[in-house]
């Protein structure tokens, strides 16, 4: 049965017991209706109601269609310092596709730091995309436990055919059973894309009282998204900042196999103009490549195993052997740090990989002994002998055991004594009961599909009067009783704050990584679904660093596959087109960056003509959340009260942006001065 057939059989007899999309009640017409900050800005000086407040902007599903369904979309607005605050505002627009805003500036010092030059003029707004954050969250998690529950309860396939299919499809299967899921539930995924949020940006503005037009901040993904605005809603957007920039026209999914290749250039050209490492280690680029070929055919084994010391363990595991795909996690790891990471010592590292020699490498990236076995714990799914009958449903298990204890123990405001609490511990009693697993993750993975209802408190007495035991339901539902509209809202978030969880892989989960859903059906719209794999083949074909890469041609293949089930509502348009404008835009662009690379910059600014570009050679991806001293937002605030001028970029060429090629080399010279190199030293 081919793919796209056996995933549709194994997920259309899975039934849905929601009813279809509520049309959420709108707030103030118009308007903003103020909310309580569903998490607190935790920085000094900070207090809601005075120097920050959130709101939730009522807009249409569909933009073309405002008479029928609606999205609730939350947005954080940090008030300015002063007290006559300029009239433009600046959004700042997160990237993914999928983060969410609204937890980037509650979570992100750094990214927080950058912001307050900025804010001393005018109010900057962060608000959470449609399908992220706590505006309709798109989550798969509940999608993957649905798999489990297919396996587990269907007699047309079992668990083992589930597990196969996952290992071949990868996060390409969830996402095509997430876009299934989401449709069945009657999401018009259709409409979540960057047309509909540039329309979105313009509702939540004139909906915080921002008449005059306003300024944008796009980080990564965002920073598409602002171009998308340029060219959407040219008359309300006054300047944009791009930090991590990306184009519409780059189809950077197709690229992900060898984009890196990006930031090895950077390393090459710096180390080649720095006096003290194009001295002592020349020609390092052809050398580099040289050492690739040779690791290809032989790769370094390394006996014992090389243990990363406590910098490069950020980036690497224990090392048994060597080869090209060492230097995809090097350059992982490098875009991740500041002044490029590991980038000072790639010189050391190619030097050692070329006389093959062992101890070097341990000189650079540690050389303590494995680490013993660690105790073998319990998960959360398996505490109470209550252990997970398969790994879909594991994470949604431990989830259950978890949130039930919280509320118990930790008086949680957010789940002790609130309908929430009700809920889990009513699907924990179920587990303990020894009811069928597979049966209660079900109820559970419906549970995560009540705020596609909105905030209408009818959805949560349906779900406690279809799922849940009559005593639990009647205590449940009283508590719906004495809820007004704001308090259904945030049991509505709650809900949400694990959905993603469901997943069981941590940095997906919702607060840390993005939301899969938003991820996935905006990339399927705008990038990958438009672009052939004959463009990710003939990008890799150009690779001057063969085996340098961070996926395969392969993966590409399935991304396109899972694409299948997402809409193309950009199909025989011009989406990819470069956009043209004459709006004053301020351009980074980061030489380390290894998700935006450098060479995107410059691309995005020749159809740009008010535009400057400031190229940070030494940094990874988005600017704001490295730059420690606040540079990049002192650049960017000056550049939003005077976009027609050049701002001044000085403080951009500080020591703090270089890569310290000598400092580095020379301190683990001295460090291993006694040591004997050579080829005595090689295993």
């Amino acid at each position: 049965m081919p793919f796209k057939s056996i995933l549709l059989a194994a997920f259309l007899v899975m039934p849905m017991h929601g009813a279809a999309l509520a049309q959420v009640a709108p707030g103030t017409p118009g308007g903003a209706e103020r909310v309580a900050c569903p998490t607190p800005l935790p920085w000094d000086g900070e207090t809601e109601g005075e120097t920050y407040s959130c709101a939730v902007v009522t807009v249409p599903e569909n933009h073309a269609r405002p008479g029928q369904r609606s999205l609730e979309l939350l947005a954080m607005t940090l008030h300015s310092s002063t007290l006559s605050p300029r009239s433009d505002p600046l959004v700042y627009l997160s990237g993914g596709p999928g983060g969410s805003a609204v937890h980037e500036i509650t979570s992100n010092s750094v990214l927080y730091k950058n912001m307050q030059a900025i804010r001393q003029r005018r109010d900057v707004v962060f608000y959470d995309q449609r399908g992220t954050g706590h505006s309709h969250l798109l989550a798969c998690g509940p999608f993957y436990a649905g798999i489990g529950v297919v396996g587990e309860t269907r007699e047309e396939v079992s668990i083992d055919q589930m597990d196969e299919l996952v290992e071949k499809g990868g996060m390409a299967l969830i996402s095509a059973a997430c876009a299934a899921g989401y449709t069945g539930e009657g999401v018009d995924l259709g409409q979540f894309n960057s047309v509909a949020s540039a329309h979105d940006i313009n509702a939540v503005a004139g909906a915080l009282g921002y008449d005059d037009g306003y300024n944008h901040y796009g980080t990564s993904y965002g920073t598409r998204l602002a171009l998308v605005a340029l060219r959407e809603t040219p008359d309300a957007v006054r300047a944009a900042v791009l930090d991590g920039t990306i184009s519409p026209a780059v189809p950077g999914n197709a690229q992900t196999n060898s984009k890196l290749r990006h930031q090895y250039d950077t390393i090459f050209r710096l180390c080649a103009e720095d006096a003290f490492c194009g001295t002592e280690y020349p020609d390092l680029r052809n050398r580099f490549i040289t050492v690739l070929k040779s690791l290809a055919e032989e790769p370094l084994m390394l006996d014992p195993p090389l243990v990363p010391n406590d910098f490069f363990r950020n980036g690497f595991g224990v090392l048994s052997q060597i080869d090209p795909s060492f230097f995809a996690d090097m350059a992982r790891l490098n875009n991740g740090a500041i002044r490029g990471g590991g980038a000072a010592f790639l010189p050391v590292i190619v030097e050692a990989l070329e006389r093959r020699d062992t101890e070097a490498m341990r000189n650079v990236m540690g050389r303590g002994t494995p680490p013993a076995a660690p105790e073998v714990t319990p998960t959360a799914g398996e505490v109470d002998a209550i252990i997970a009958d398969d790994d879909f449903i594991k994470a949604s298990i431990g989830l259950i055991l978890h949130h039930a204890d919280q509320a118990v123990a930790a008086e949680d405001d957010r789940l002790s004594g609130t309908w929430l609490s009700l809920v889990v511990a009513d699907l924990r009693r179920r587990l303990e009961s020894g009811e069928t697993q597979a049966e209660v993750i079900r109820d559970a993975v419906e549970l995560a599909m009540v705020p596609l209802k909105g905030t209408d408190p009818a959805a949560l007495v349906a779900y406690a009067d279809e799922f849940l035991g009559d005593e639990a339901a009647a205590a449940a539902n009283a508590v719906v009783a004495g809820m007004d509209r704001q308090t259904v809202r945030e049991t509505m978030w709650a809900i949400g704050d694990i959905a993603e969880v469901m997943m069981g892989i941590p940095e997906r989960s919702r607060g840390i990584g993005v939301s899969y859903g938003a991820l996935n059906v905006v990339n399927c719209a705008e990038d990958i679904s438009l672009t052939p794999e004959q463009v990710a083949e003939d990008y890799l074909a150009t690779s001057p660093y063969p085996g340098v890469q961070i996926q395969t041609l392969k993966d590409y293949r399935l991304l396109r596959a899972g694409c299948s089930f997402f809409p193309s509502p950009f199909e025989g348009t011009n989406f990819m087109s470069p956009v043209e404008s004459d709006i004053p835009v301020l351009i980074y662009a980061q030489g380390i960056d290894t998700q935006t690379p450098l060479p995107n910059g410059a691309l995005v600014q020749e159809t740009l003509p008010n535009s400057f570009l400031l190229e940070w050679l030494s940094e990874g991806h988005v600017i704001a959340a490295r730059s420690l001293d606040g540079c990049a937002g002192d650049i960017a605030a000056s550049f939003l009260d005077a976009p027609a001028t050049r701002p001044d970029m000085s403080c951009a060429e500080a020591e703090a942006y270089t890569i310290p090629f000598r400092a580095s080399i020379e301190t683990l010279r001295d460090m291993h001065k006694d040591a004997a190199p050579g080829p005595s030293s090689t295993e």
